[in-house]
């Protein structure tokens, strides 16, 4: 079902949308909700399947407003505005600006290829924007920072702490300054009760432009964060080991160590169940992932369609999420080409399984759809 929400874009030029408003399909949001939970370091909770539910039922089209505020407590609704905040962006991303694969940032420098020495360096202090983002062609090198608000006078100075989160890191080969669009989005919450009464969603984005850089270099940024996107999402699933050695491959200084995480990171993933859409429509490999629920990530990976469709009836939502067998093999051999030859495969949804342009896929389980195989 489509939400609108009230636009304002800077540049105004540089707007992915023309009007007034940008639409998101609240299914885009929550499936933009169930990455993010998987990928964001903690408890992996179901906030995403209750999103529906707390909306006005005002039907197709209409603004994205809540029914009642976010919480009475203040310390409540500052944390669900934030997490929903980080939903809708990163629905937004993906959509408007056709990013797909997701980095996520702590608190530390982070190396996505320490042989090459291409890292995000921290410039300031504070806390790190939320994501370096890219398209799934390897392109569009993105940092990103999303805020929730509820801030009546709408949300300008959200969107100017974000600004300031977007802007204290670089992403840096061999010392030198890569080009990257540092985007800041900022949510203001609309309520049908108690608060503002319209949604309203900002966004600044300048592009900064960098130093000249090798093909080699930007192959090897793009990987590292095609490894971090791919691990961060596996782990929560029952595959933590497979997901340490993506993320090892990434801190290797040495060519005889790397090649030796290399070939442990591929014996992980030959040894890791790969499983298969019963009845698909859409054209896809084997997945490596698990079942998610409203209650969170279910670990064991060997749920039996029986207990798929138990989930179902009892209302928890169960959903496969899985990435491509084939797109993970390339990540590891660090094969650019190949991974840019299965991305471009582009994976269309059918009635029911969901791609996300990054080798990932969303399956809703339940009447009659379920996962199948094994090793």
């Amino acid at each position: 079902m489509t939400r609108t929400f009230f636009h304002s874009f800077d540049p105004q030029a540089a707007s992915p949308v023309s009007g007034a408003t940008v639409d998101l399909e609240v299914s885009e949001i929550e499936d933009a909700g169930i990455r993010e939970v998987l990928q964001t370091p903690g408890a992996a909770y179901g906030a995403w399947s209750i999103l529906d539910a707390l909306l006005t039922p005002t039907g197709a089209g209409t603004p994205f407003v809540f029914r009642e505020p976010l919480g009475q407590a203040r310390e409540v609704k500052v944390a669900l505005s934030g997490l929903f905040g980080r939903f809708v962006a990163r629905a937004y991303l993906e959509r408007y600006f056709n990013l797909s694969i997701f980095a996520h940032l702590g608190s530390r420098t982070i190396d996505l290829d320490r042989r090459r020495q291409v890292k995000i360096t921290r410039l300031s202090r504070g806390d790190l924007p939320d994501w370096i983002a890219c398209a799934s062609d390897l392109s569009s090198l993105t940092v990103a920072e999303a805020k929730g608000c509820h801030d009546v006078g709408g949300p300008a100075k959200a969107l100017d702490r974000a600004w300031a989160q977007a802007r204290r890191i670089d992403v840096t080969a061999r010392g030198r300054k890569v080009t990257v669009k540092r985007i800041a989005i900022a949510t203001r919450w609309g309520m049908a009760t108690a608060g503002p009464a319209d949604a309203r969603l900002s966004v600044r984005d300048p592009v900064e432009e960098g130093e000249p850089h090798t093909q080699e270099e930007k192959d090897a940024l793009f990987i590292g964060m095609l490894r971090l996107h791919i691990a961060n999402l596996i782990k929560p699933l029952g595959h933590a080991e497979l997901a340490d050695a993506l993320r090892g491959l990434t801190l290797q200084s040495f060519p005889r160590r790397l090649e030796g995480e290399t070939q442990r990171a591929r014996s992980l993933l030959d040894t890791s169940p790969v499983r298969d859409v019963d009845k698909a429509s859409a054209a896809m490999d084997g997945l490596i992932g698990g079942i998610v629920t409203r209650a969170g990530p279910l670990t064991d990976t060997g749920v039996e369609p029986a207990d798929q469709e138990a989930l179902s009836r009892l209302n928890l939502r169960p959903v496969f999420v899985g990435v491509e067998h084939e797109l993970i093999r390339a990540a590891i051999d660090a094969e650019p080409q190949a991974i840019r030859s299965r991305l471009a495969e582009k994976g269309s949804p059918d009635e029911f399984a969901r791609p996300d342009r990054a080798g990932g896929w969303i399956i809703p389980l339940g009447q009659e759809r379920r996962i199948i195989g094994g090793i």
